[in-house]
């Protein structure tokens, strides 16, 4: 089969979980990979670069904190350096604190701010002047369910999903001319090992207000992320596609 996605791809937590099958689609398809993640997810990091250079691509692991405004913009140095350009970013990497807001504490609500929206902010501040000036880029946040629609608990996690749905739509108005889009996808309840940790009795209550009747596979939403990121679907920008089995209808 022809391989369609000949680029270069930086996916911010793509050592484990879902970065890492969106790392492995858009590696199938023929892109070159730039995994993300933080020092200590090294060990799982080099071990995907392993697997996806055994797929006969090229992946290159370029550990960073994407809070970190230094670090972020010496990844993207080192990427270029090594692979001539980015064309293809996905924000994907994020982190969770429950706990309902009358009980919250700025601690956590810190740690999920710069983690899910300055983090992506600096990803993608730091990519679009090589995007420019190429005139292309695919620019792919992952927000949430919990962006669409109010669900107890999620306080901190909900407003940095929902802040990332405006930073798309405005990064997306500001570089359509340049060849550049951006878009969010709002997925839901995803089989990760995060979501498996859950005590079963919750998983299946929560799996009962699924229409389609079970969680989302990792893969599922990482072909998504590669439709976004082709190039037939630069006259898709500043769209957030819901992921959620009808959760949300």
């Amino acid at each position: 089969m022809k391989k369609t996605l000949d680029r270069v791809a930086l996916i911010t937590g793509s050592g484990q979980g879902l970065g890492q099958a969106i790392a492995r689609t858009l590696a199938r398809e023929g892109a070159k990979i730039a995994i993300n993640d933080l020092t200590l997810n090294e060990q799982k990091t080099l071990e995907t670069a392993t697997t996806l250079r055994a797929m006969g691509v090229e992946a290159e692991v370029f550990l960073a904190d994407v809070t970190q405004e230094s670090e972020v913009n010496s990844m993207v140095d080192k990427v270029i350096e090594r692979y001539g350009r980015i064309d293809i970013l996905v924000n994907n990497a994020g982190i969770n604190r429950d706990g309902f807001i009358h009980k919250g504490n700025l601690q956590n609500w810190g740690a999920v701010l710069n983690v899910n929206l300055t983090g992506p902010f600096l990803c993608t501040k730091a990519v679009l002047p090589s995007m420019r000036n190429n005139n292309y880029g695919r620019i792919v946040n992952i927000s949430s369910l919990t962006a669409r629609m109010g669900i107890l608990g999620t306080g901190y996690y909900a407003t940095t999903k929902s802040g990332l749905i405006g930073l798309t739509r405005v990064t997306a108005a500001e570089n359509a001319t340049k060849g550049i889009t951006c878009n969010a996808l709002a997925p839901g309840y995803i089989k990760t090992d995060m979501m498996m940790k859950y005590p079963e009795e919750q998983l299946q209550a929560l799996i009962a207000k699924i229409p389609v009747g079970r969680l989302a596979e990792p893969e599922e939403v990482a072909e998504a992320v590669l439709f976004m990121a082709e190039d037939f679907s630069a006259y898709i920008t500043g769209a957030v596609l819901d992921i959620n089995g009808g959760f949300l209808i």
